[in-house]
């Protein structure tokens, strides 16, 4: 069907006609302006221009509030923004049900114990299928948003994580042998292969299952769902830097602080979300700045040449916070579809002035030339760190 956008700047042209003449006949108020842009919602409609008719909506909710077809219009946008989440949360779930059968075609020959591939191809010709078939039908009976479907991937793959990682620590699965000769008994641990894929499995289904059920009687936006599952993974992050700069030498205790790290960012994440009302756009930009702050990190390892294995670890672990930090700043108005301003820049330094008012800021340390005097040797560069304290503008 034919695009008409024209016929928009045609219904605000009769309204500038009517504005025009308001006062001669003092007719038009607020509510006739809205009723005439909410009726030209009905006639883009019927031509097939919904996307015009929706953009018409969201202008007389924002440029008209309080107004019966203000109300009107905002009951509207919110019914369409459930279905386009339903449609969404559909095709989210199927799809990602479609890769976790195929998964599961591998992992349960495996955990089996199988080697040819005989049963793998089996694994893999039934899995996929029949979880997208199964995602369908379970979809078409259990209206699914957006946000319950990307917290019902999540929960399986947070269960499959946690069920490798709490197997290994505790030692799930493992056998003690013992070969005894003429000159004595010789003991020692074996780790089945099967292990592993059994404990993803099993991890895997329960997050499943549990995320399913708790997103069905919660029903979190795509955003809270989106933070939660960022969260936790950052948490799975900072336990295990944690662990290298406390030296914990144990493999299993390193594993343990991963896997605890992620369960605490999991639960804070999850708290989060009743005071933050926060996109999914926003959580994951702010997921990108830390990303970025680690990576920058990492450089200066690099610039620097840091060889004690502490603190290689523990730079990046300040720059990721940092660039955690400045991301949720730069992103206050995010959500609102409109710029920070500029007074809510706080700048690059720890204190900085703007516009006149003093704001307290979160610097980042820069790599940078320094150079260092000396006596014998003259005046040598080094690479080394800024950390600027203050910034002022002016």
């Amino acid at each position: 069907m034919k695009r008409r956008r024209w016929l928009v700047p045609v219904y605000f042209l009769a309204l500038g006609v009517c504005l025009a003449a308001a006062p001669l006949q003092s007719q038009v108020t607020r509510t006739d302006s809205a009723a005439v842009l909410y009726e030209a919602t009905r006639r883009l409609e019927l031509e097939g221009e919904s996307e015009a008719a929706r953009q018409l909506l969201d202008l007389i909710v924002r440029h008209f509030p309080g107004t019966p077809a203000a109300i009107a219009a905002e009951a509207e946008l919110s019914e369409s923004q459930a279905r386009e989440s339903e449609r969404s949360g559909r095709a989210s779930l199927i799809a990602f049900s479609t890769l976790y059968g195929a998964w599961l075609g591998v992992a349960v020959p495996a955990a089996f114990g199988a080697n040819d591939p005989e049963p793998f191809g089996a694994g893999l010709l039934i899995g996929a299928p029949l979880a997208f078939f199964s995602a369908k039908a379970f979809v078409e009976r259990n209206p699914m948003s957006s946000g319950q479907a990307t917290l019902t991937g999540f929960g399986a793959r947070w269960g499959t994580w946690q069920g490798i990682g709490w197997r290994e620590v505790l030692g799930i699965g493992r056998k003690t042998e013992q070969y005894c000769d003429v000159y004595g008994c010789y003991s020692w641990e074996n780790d089945p292969d099967e292990a592993p894929f059994s404990a993803a499995i099993v991890g895997g289904l329960t997050g499943l299952i549990s995320a399913a059920v708790v997103a069905q009687k919660v029903n979190p936006s795509h955003g809270d769902a989106t933070m939660i599952e960022l969260g936790s993974w950052w948490g799975v992050w900072y336990g295990l830097a944690g662990a290298v700069v406390a030296n914990v030498e144990d493999e299993n205790a390193g594993l343990t602080w991963a896997l605890m790290g992620g369960n605490i960012g999991l639960v804070a994440s999850a708290l989060a979300t009743r005071s933050l009302e926060m996109g999914a756009g926003r959580a994951r930009i702010i997921s990108a700045a830390g990303l970025a702050g680690g990576v920058a990190g990492l450089g200066l390892d690099l610039l620097m040449s840091v060889d004690d294995k502490e603190t290689a670890v523990l730079i990046p672990t300040i720059t990721s916070a940092l660039g955690l930090i400045a991301g949720g700043f730069m992103t206050q108005k995010f959500d609102s579809g409109r710029p920070a301003p500029e007074d809510a820049n706080t700048g690059p330094g720890l204190i900085n002035v703007r516009s006149g008012q003093w704001h307290l800021g979160f610097p980042i340390p820069q790599p940078t030339s320094l150079t260092r005097l000396n006596r014998s040797a003259g005046s040598s560069a080094r690479i080394g760190v800024r950390v600027p304290l203050f910034s002022a503008k002016f």
